[in-house]
């Protein structure tokens, strides 16, 4: 899961509304001529800092926004890239993965204290969140130890997409709201041990 901190540069990427959902790599097959040898491919602009990079320099990356609710790729370049995620904090896969785990745990835990159905439990994901930052190192590690949990945390706009839009994690959204993000249990997709 890749995301976009630096929200100054990336408002002005909202603002173009452009789609950019159909990425041009170069010349298609069609376009190239007739020559027995084709020119190389021209270069891609890089939707991060609008100028035109080598093709073997272009990373696609998720681009989270809507308080993690939206997804779409965008294109950047090796030095924008380095420049985003290049901020000194070298956080492993496995902990991001840890983390995100810990925290569909604790709102699996937190709405699984009524198994039966007319009492379904629900659970606020900022208060999940909150308490999963409590009790896991993990949590702490990948979101920072200083951190405020609310909608506007960037660091966890990934971890909220997957959850709000996955369809294995066992959870399910009872309210879409990014203000008032209420979860539940999916009991059909939870294995119940006694």
């Amino acid at each position: 899961m890749v995301e976009i901190h630096d929200c100054e540069r990336s408002r002005g990427y909202e603002q173009r509304q452009q789609n950019y959902s159909d990425a041009c790599y170069g010349k298609t097959d069609e376009q190239i001529s007739n020559n027995d040898i084709a020119s190389p491919l021209e270069g891609i602009t890089c939707h991060y800092c609008d100028l035109e990079k080598c093709p073997c320099c272009i990373y696609e990356v998720n681009y989270y926004y809507n308080y993690g609710l939206s997804r779409r790729k965008i294109i950047l370049c090796t030095d924008c890239y380095s420049e985003i995620y290049g901020n000194g904090r070298k956080i492993s896969s496995e902990i991001v993965t840890k983390a995100f785990t810990r925290i569909c745990e604790t709102i699996r835990n937190s709405a699984t204290v009524a198994r039966n159905l007319r009492n379904r439990q629900r659970v606020n994901y900022f208060d999940a969140v909150q308490n999963a930052f409590e009790m896991n190192p993990e949590v702490r590690e990948y979101l920072g130890e200083n951190c405020n949990i609310d909608k506007n945390l960037r660091g966890l706009w990934s971890f909220t997409y997957a959850i709000v839009n996955g369809q294995d994690c066992g959870i399910e959204v009872l309210n879409r709201d990014p203000d008032n993000l209420i979860l539940g249990v999916d009991y059909k997709k939870i294995c119940f041990t006694s």
